[in-house]
């Protein structure tokens, strides 16, 4: 069995990590087909050239893991609900391992190397959303030290669903 290598975001892997998303999002319930997935097509401008990261995780040259994290803007959806985050603020997002791949750590090791790239780059906190029925998701960011901050009712993409904001200080 190989070991998980992890690597940054190439453009040959966007079919790939798209297919990741909906997959890992279909297993767990909270894919909303009607939201769009813009910065999934984008990778290149929206985290890695504005100051932020995204990561895969390979096994035997198939990726089974990925997860990013980019500056907080005033305009960011988790910007307006944590309105008292300063500017040295990272959003983690798009964490997804293959349903396949679950209960190794790949999560873990994604999110631990993002946060440690985050405090290289200056981040000083950093923020995530996730849906309450994630509870393997919210499992893992609690162990990380992650703490709830709030929670918000989303309307207006079929059926209305709640999202859980999580905060942590990375110095």
């Amino acid at each position: 069995m190989s070991a998980l290598r992890v690597r940054r975001f190439e453009p040959a892997d966007t079919d790939r990590i798209r297919e990741l998303h909906e997959t890992a999002m279909r297993d767990v319930g909270a894919y909303v087909a009607d939201v769009p997935d813009e910065d999934l097509e984008t990778v290149t401008e929206t985290y890695l050239e504005s100051g932020g990261e995204f990561l895969v995780g390979e096994r035997e040259g198939r990726i089974v893991a990925m997860g990013s994290f980019r500056p907080v803007g005033g305009t960011d959806f988790v910007a307006q609900v944590l309105s008292d985050l300063p500017e040295s603020t990272v959003e983690l997002t798009r964490m997804r391992v293959d349903p396949d791949y679950q209960r190794r750590g790949y999560g873990r090791r994604i999110a631990t190397e993002l946060e440690r790239r985050a405090r290289e780059r200056g981040a000083t906190r950093i923020v995530l959303d996730t849906r309450p029925t994630q509870t393997a998701a919210r499992g893992l960011y609690e162990t990380l030290g992650y703490e709830e901050a709030a929670r918000e009712r989303i309307e207006g993409f079929g059926e209305p669903f709640e999202l859980l904001f999580y905060r942590k200080l990375l110095v």
